[in-house]
């Protein structure tokens, strides 16, 4: 048998077309457990805890000087006093006067912003999403494994009636019982 006949036998087996069959489906589920999670379940449940956005929940990364530097300006671009104080923070650092404390930004920057500046950001939203999904993967997975041995599940059976010589032998039995006794 020549490789390409054994590769035709091996591709053309019954479990190899059910395997890229399951694949394709559970592709295609996947992408509508994503969308449940993130488009269906996550809002109500952000908007539950104060409309939160998960996705957009992280932490900078900002221990490094550049990094902080980075993070520091993007929070200026978004709220202006802050930029103003940092304005003059820096010129009263070339004078050697004090500087004055910074406000506490009112716009944080989003996931976006953060990523479009080379900022770092823990994004344990994300993950959140994704544990979220697993789990509801997960759950959908199980219900269709539950359904599939339910329908494949037969019924038992009637236990097989007994069989001639068995007819034959209770016929004697109720013979010798009805036999007056000597």
């Amino acid at each position: 048998m020549g490789f390409l006949s054994e590769f035709k036998a091996f591709v053309m087996r019954g479990n190899v077309i059910d395997l890229a069959v399951g694949v394709i489906i559970g592709a295609s589920f996947g992408g509508i457990t994503k969308s449940l999670v993130d488009d269906v379940m996550m809002p109500p449940i952000g908007l539950a805890l104060g409309a939160v956005d998960f996705k957009e929940q992280y932490v900078p990364l900002i221990i490094r000087e550049g990094a902080r530097d980075k993070y520091h300006a993007l929070l200026g671009e978004l709220n202006p006093d802050v930029k103003q104080v940092q304005d003059a923070n820096a010129e009263a650092a070339k004078s050697g006067k004090p500087q004055a404390e910074v406000p506490s930004a009112k716009v944080k920057p989003t996931l976006d912003q953060m990523i479009a500046k080379g900022i770092p950001a823990l994004r344990y939203g994300l993950f959140i999403n994704t544990i979220i999904n697993f789990v509801f993967v997960a759950f959908g997975v199980f219900l269709v494994v539950k359904l599939m041995s339910t329908l494949q599940r037969k019924a038992a059976p009637p236990p097989p009636g007994p069989t001639k010589s068995e007819e034959l032998l209770g016929e004697i039995r109720d013979l010798l019982k009805s036999k007056p006794a000597r």
